[in-house]
């Protein structure tokens, strides 16, 4: 299977809160993986792929949550599933890289 990620994944340990617009699912997870375009997440709650969540991310350090307004549910495995993010704003975007970049500096 060909790798189709533009950016390399770094690893991490965040909190984060999703919600799926319009229906009454929430939850809490870990993320684990983090790119400007998307991430994994643990959690014990059930997603369907395709389905639309709004994803908050907590990232530690005191830092502002990253507020994503939108991304997709790419894949699913008991117990996690990848978010690829759809709908994000500029300042959000470059806080985003801002802290993946720190992150993927070689150490």
């Amino acid at each position: 299977m060909k790798n189709q990620r533009k950016h390399e994944r770094v690893r991490v340990q965040f909190r984060s809160h999703f919600s799926m617009k319009g229906k009454m699912l929430a939850g809490d997870g870990d993320l684990t993986d983090l790119s400007p375009g998307g991430c994994r997440i643990l959690t014990s709650i059930q997603v369907l792929v395709g389905a639309e969540v709004e994803l908050c991310i907590f990232p530690g350090d005191n830092a502002n949550p990253i507020l994503i307004d939108g991304a997709t549910v790419r894949w699913c495995r008991p117990n996690e599933f990848g978010l690829s993010f759809t709908k994000i704003r500029g300042p959000v975007q470059r806080q985003l890289t801002d802290v993946w970049r720190k992150l993927a500096k070689p150490a």
